[in-house]
């Protein structure tokens, strides 16, 4: 009875017009959801950037605070790819310095297995007049 009264070509007009709504609308919540996609991004971006400042911050200071378990003024940083050696009277030890829950990288994981295997060796590469020379102990 309604549709005979309002006629089919209304109600085909209101149909368009509650998809045209629904298309704005789906339209407006695409672009919505690109900016807080966008500003998450942003903000784990900065958030890592803040954890790496940090890191670096805490490498840079560790030897120097009152727990290094070594005489500070034998440390030498190297940066990459372990944070720095440790000299000591009877031993050299690679250390990395880490913070929060960071781990080792795969370079920094092969490094370690080649130094508890004993792949560890001293060379001199000496430069002269006469031309180079290389020599390596294991």
């Amino acid at each position: 009875m309604l549709i005979s009264n309002i006629g089919v070509p209304v109600i085909i007009i209101i149909f368009f017009i509650l998809i045209l709504v629904i298309l704005f609308l789906n339209i407006r919540l695409q672009k919505n959801l690109t900016k807080e996609r966008a500003y998450s991004k942003k903000i784990l971006s900065q958030k890592k950037s803040s954890e790496v400042r940090l890191g670096r911050i805490g490498e840079n200071m560790a030897p120097f605070v009152n727990d290094w378990p070594y005489d500070q003024n034998r440390f030498r940083f190297l940066g990459n790819p372990v944070d720095g050696i440790q000299f000591t009277d009877d031993e050299i030890i690679f250390i990395e310095i880490k913070t929060g829950k960071s781990r080792l990288s795969h370079g920094q994981r092969n490094i370690k297995e080649l130094v508890i295997d004993g792949k560890v060796s001293f060379a001199t590469f000496r430069v002269s007049e006469h031309g180079c020379e290389f020599k390596k102990k294991k």
